[in-house]
């Protein structure tokens, strides 16, 4: 096992080392004017890629006045400290749905009568902050959280740590991640899950949420790249035997081809890779139809095999108030007895913003963040989105998922958002072709 662990060590500083040499000057700040960017107080947290709070908003975007009530910006004054050699924030986030579900008989059939309900979607408590000199400052981030009235059907604790993580600076090389976290591979997954265009994600069967693992994070060619890397396995978490519990490798890369100076125009682009080895011998994919109380429409069920390879793209170009996001990703399962069957899924995302906003680009993660109103009445987009996803294949008849969107979002100052989210799913399995409308509404916190 130690002589694993060395391994992997070595192989995250060889990888970090691509950064080192292309690296222009340190620096916090995530590249161009755009205000609205996160303004990390290190480069270790620069490079974590957590959520963005309100904490870290510059004092411009501070100063914006809503017609909305809020929060007093006053309030920070008893919900964080910074001193020499130690800061901490304190954060919360929530959200809250409602879910209504459309069914005919053969979706019934298929998946059975979905429920409609009211769903604590996430209640998290977040403590945030730096340790140590300036120079050599270590990040730290921790949120707990309640995990909603769906707990138990999804075999969920009521209360657990959602991310524990710390983050040490390496010089040149970026920065070493660990902790319990995400995989980097999957644009939606790794981005603010919060403050995506869609109310949820759609490619849940080729992605593990969180892991406990080590990752190393860093920007080249003056932040015109982004490169993380690293290895997970949740063994004594789970309390499997390690021999027996799968390994994860997880790497994603991203491009910025362009952006203009304040950072409204920008086209980005990234590619990411996965191994994923077998938990006692096991793969299995599933997921729901974008919402996080359905049952699962798409399931291959358990596949005796060694591991599964992924491999995905992703693509956001955004103009001004106008966006596109999308990405494909495919999965080759490595189950020489069932003829290592192969699994995909897509979707494309457009957003625009009546208001004229626009998501600002984070040069140091590779992904953007919240947008943050220019109106005193807030922000208003509308998105539409299709999904696809495909777990047919060969002896594994998982499911064909096709899913349209409508949804509208109002941001009415830099903490609120609500939202509506109209979809219509086919799922076409065990031989029939069921139908499936589903209505979210979603009220949202973040501070």
């Amino acid at each position: 096992m130690r002589a694993r662990l060395g391994f992997v060590l070595a192989w995250l500083i060889l990888l970090g080392s691509l950064g080192a040499m292309c690296q222009g000057p340190d620096s916090v700040h995530a590249g161009g004017k755009d205000p609205n960017l996160p303004q990390p107080e290190s480069k270790a947290e620069a490079l974590s890629g957590t959520p963005q709070l309100t904490s870290q908003d510059s004092q411009a975007t501070k100063q914006k006045t809503f017609i909305t009530p809020d929060l007093p910006d006053k309030i920070e004054r008893y919900t964080s400290y910074r001193g020499k050699y130690f800061s901490t924030h304190f954060g919360v986030a929530v959200l809250y749905d409602y879910n209504a579900f459309f069914q005919d008989s053969e979706s019934i059939t298929q998946v059975g009568r979905q429920r409609d309900q009211w769903d604590d979607r996430s209640t998290r408590f977040i403590l945030s902050g730096s340790i140590g000199p300036e120079s050599h400052q270590m990040f730290y981030f921790a949120s707990y959280a309640w995990n909603g009235f769906d707990a138990p059907q999804n075999h969920k604790k009521t209360w657990e740590f959602t991310d524990l993580i710390v983050t040490f600076p390496v010089g040149r090389l970026g920065a070493i991640i660990f902790g319990k976290t995400k995989e980097p591979f999957i644009y939606e997954m790794v981005g603010d899950a919060a403050f995506l265009p869609s109310l949820e994600r759609i490619l849940n069967p080729f992605f593990t949420s969180r892991d406990v693992g080590i990752y190393v994070s860093n920007t080249a060619f003056k932040k015109r790249m982004t490169y993380t890397s690293g290895w997970f396995n949740d063994w004594w978490v789970h309390g499997y035997n390690f021999d027996t519990s799968g390994n994860h490798f997880a790497s994603r890369v991203t491009g910025l081809v362009s952006i203009n100076q304040d950072g409204s125009r920008y086209l980005h682009v990234g590619v990411s890779a996965r191994y994923a080895g077998a938990d006692n011998g096991v793969i299995r994919l599933r997921g729901k139809p974008e919402n996080n109380v359905s049952s699962n429409y798409v399931d291959t069920g358990n596949i005796r095999a060694s591991n599964q390879k992924e491999f995905a793209l992703e693509a956001l170009w955004t103009h001004d108030r106008y966006s596109v996001l999308t990405e494909y990703v495919r999965s080759f399962v490595n189950a020489t007895q069932v003829a290592n069957p192969t699994f995909y899924g897509f979707y494309v995302t457009g957003s625009v913003f009546f208001t004229g906003e626009h998501r600002p680009y984070d040069r140091n993660v590779g992904f953007a963040r919240r947008p943050i109103p220019i109106r005193r009445w807030g922000a208003i987009e509308l998105t539409a989105r299709y999904m696809h996803l495909d777990l047919d294949n060969k002896t594994f008849q998982g499911g064909l998922l096709n899913k349209g969107t409508l949804d509208l979002n109002w941001f009415p100052n830099r903490r609120w958002k609500f939202g509506v989210d109209g979809g219509v799913v086919n799922l076409d399995r065990a031989g029939l072709s069921g139908f499936t409308a589903i209505v979210q509404t979603r009220i949202q916190f973040v501070y």
